[in-house]
């Protein structure tokens, strides 16, 4: 042999089982610690997602109320002036006399008292309201030159009395009108007004507990004797 031949040594069959043993162990190693890895990622990581989400859904919330505009807050309505200022009355007042004549001003001002005395709780339902309310401003007509500026500067509680004083008379005249209507007709045999019929049993009542009664134990209907006025009559009285 003139040339050496190259022997390459073989390796054995036992070395290469050994590597690839340890080649499989090193990946199942690498394998069981990625996994251990990603389990502990998995459970450090749902306590921030949650807060996260927390976080999103009030970060929503707090853009959703900006976008919804706030309610404004109702405006309170102005404080209503009064109708009647009592230093300007007093100086119409005043006027009034100098000239010896009610002004039209002055005039104005007496009916809106009349006007708002007539929507008081116990003027406002009656029927004839608008007729008590003219007979009060009649009334004012004719008195409105008794008040004296120099002994009182408050002419408002002034007319207002008078007001009220022209109320109560006219209630009274309509209430005699009224007895006088139902005295007539509880004598033609008609129903009278149901005010009638309870202030008759008010009075029945009364005159039972005092004892008041007739020969037969009835008690006397305590309705006085009224006269029917002729139309002449009834034109005097006012």
């Amino acid at each position: 042999m003139t040339k050496k031949q190259e022997v390459t040594p073989k390796k054995s069959p036992k070395k290469k089982v050994v590597k690839k043993v340890v080649k499989k162990a090193a990946v199942k190693k690498k394998v069981a610690v990625k996994k251990t890895a990603v389990k502990k990622a998995a459970v450090k990581k749902t306590p921030v997602k949650k807060k996260a989400a927390v976080k999103k859904k009030v970060a929503v919330k707090k853009v959703a109320a900006k976008r919804v505009p706030k309610k404004k807050a109702a405006k309170k309505p102005p404080r209503p002036k009064n109708y009647l200022n009592n230093k300007d009355l007093l100086a119409e007042v005043v006027l009034s006399k100098s000239q010896e004549k009610m002004s039209d001003k002055l005039a104005h001002m007496l009916q809106t008292l009349c006007a708002r005395y007539g929507k008081k709780g116990n003027f406002a339902n009656y029927t004839y309201n608008d007729d008590m309310q003219a007979y009060a401003m009649m009334m004012l007509v004719r008195t409105w030159n008794s008040f004296k500026p120099e002994k009182s500067n408050n002419p408002f509680a002034f007319f207002t009395q008078c007001i009220k004083n022209s109320f109560i008379q006219f209630l009274n005249q309509e209430r005699r009108q009224r007895d006088i209507r139902d005295s007539l007709l509880v004598d033609n045999g008609l129903n009278p007004s149901l005010t009638y019929q309870m202030e008759d049993e008010a009075k029945q009542a009364k005159a039972k507990e005092e004892g008041y009664t007739n020969d037969e134990g009835i008690p006397h209907t305590v309705t006085p004797d009224v006269k029917t006025p002729s139309p002449t009559e009834e034109i005097l009285k006012y």
